[in-house]
């Protein structure tokens, strides 16, 4: 109930979705964060950030566990009005705009289900390796479950991002 009154009470002050997070403007969501937008991002040089955070809405037409990552894709269908917030490579995966959930925030962000109209938080950028737009990472949506990442997955993206493993290896 507390997380939609915040979300409403953050959708009445933007009145809006795609919004840009400026630095006098306040910024779009309470679930934005400070510092750096990237951090826990497995390869963040690929990515150009945008806006630090911004809110976008649409409908989620494809959810998949990356295995390499642990990455969750969510691909999301802006609505009427933020298109946009799309370049001419998100017309290569159907015009979706694509949020990724990582590892270390699957505890706490929930996994939308296919079909489901949501609003995601988090940097928008540009994906320079794939050539198209995306929320990553996304620090929160409005909808979904938890699917907290499994210790094996964590330990892989913990690898992946050059952290040492913590004693007794957990």
């Amino acid at each position: 109930m507390r997380r939609l009154v915040l979300f409403a009470l953050a959708a009445a002050a933007t009145a809006g979705c795609g919004l840009v997070h400026g630095a006098s403007s306040p910024p779009p969501s309470p679930f934005c964060r400070a510092g750096d937008p990237l951090a826990g991002v497995y390869h963040p040089d690929r990515l150009r950030v945008k806006q630090h955070c911004a809110l976008v809405s649409g409908v989620v037409t494809g959810v998949k566990f990356e295995p390499f990552d642990g990455d969750v894709h969510v691909d999301l269908r802006p609505d009427a009005g933020d298109e946009h917030l799309l370049s001419d490579g998100n017309a290569k995966i159907g015009g979706n705009l694509i949020a990724e959930i990582i590892p270390q925030d699957r505890a706490a962000v929930a996994v939308p289900v296919v079909g489901a109209h949501v609003s995601v938080v988090g940097p928008y950028v540009d994906d320079t390796t794939h050539d198209w737009r995306e929320v990553h990472p996304v620090w929160w949506v409005s909808s979904g479950r938890i699917v907290p990442a499994s210790a094996t997955e964590l330990a892989r993206v913990h690898h992946l991002l050059g952290f040492a493993e913590p004693a007794g290896g957990e």
